[in-house]
């Protein structure tokens, strides 16, 4: 798991804070931290409509400064992996049994342990896609909402209600939204079609990859043919 250090956020304070479309969330203000210096969340101003406190999880530090991560992103990413994970340790816990390289008992015991764990995934997993297909959702109602004040624009410029320039600030900016929201739409479905992917994906046993080739078949020894007599007559 990435960790932050104070000596890094602090940098940043009073900088611009986006998300990963290239929204502008706010400006950062200040982090919190254990004794440590490890820093578990960040604040941030969002101008006059007031603060929020951002979970260091979602925080991401890049060339182009700071970058929070939408938690629908945080959520599916977190279990991605764990799923991913588990899928690795069943493998390679019916490979080792496969091989008689363990024990019956201790085999029974971590299969009981990543059964259940598997278990818990599948309940989360119903959690993150329910989030996954309502932040979809939005970004479609959003977008249709967009449209039309973009057509609501053209049609004031076309007849004669707007000028040039207003109207391409206007069409630019709505125009820059919808690619943005397009963007994180796009990104939401992959997560959505990878996590349904994880789940649907058997075990596959290493046992079972390496297939041996079969025997060529042995054809029988043909029968001998009966030795031909030639008897000779006296005459």
């Amino acid at each position: 798991m990435k960790t932050i250090q104070v000596d890094t956020i602090e940098k940043y304070v009073g900088e611009t804070v986006r998300d990963p479309y290239g929204r502008t969330i706010g400006k950062l203000v200040g982090f919190y931290s254990e004794v440590d210096g490890t820093v578990t969340a960040i604040e941030v101003a969002k101008g006059d409509l007031g603060f929020e406190t951002i979970s260091a999880a979602r925080v991401d530090i890049t060339p182009d400064g700071i970058v929070v991560l939408p938690e629908w992103k945080t959520e599916a990413l977190s279990l991605a992996r764990q799923i991913e994970r588990a899928k690795k340790r069943a493998k390679a816990l019916e490979d080792l049994y496969s091989r008689n390289e363990i024990p019956r008992y201790a085999y029974e015991e971590f299969k009981k342990k990543l059964e259940h764990t598997m278990s818990k995934l599948k309940s989360k997993s119903q959690e993150v896609k329910a989030l996954l297909r309502k932040r979809i959702g939005e970004l479609e109602d959003e977008t249709i909402h967009i449209e039309k004040a973009l057509t609501a624009v053209k049609m004031s410029y076309i007849a004669g209600e707007m000028s040039e320039k207003a109207y391409k600030l206007a069409a630019e900016t709505l125009r820059s939204a919808r690619d943005k929201n397009l963007d994180e739409k796009n990104d939401a479905k992959k997560m959505l079609e990878k996590i349904i992917k994880l789940e649907e994906e058997p075990v596959q046993l290493k046992a079972e990859e390496k297939e041996e080739a079969p025997e060529p078949a042995v054809e029988p020894p043909a029968a001998e043919e009966p030795p031909v007599i030639v008897q000779v007559l006296e005459g």
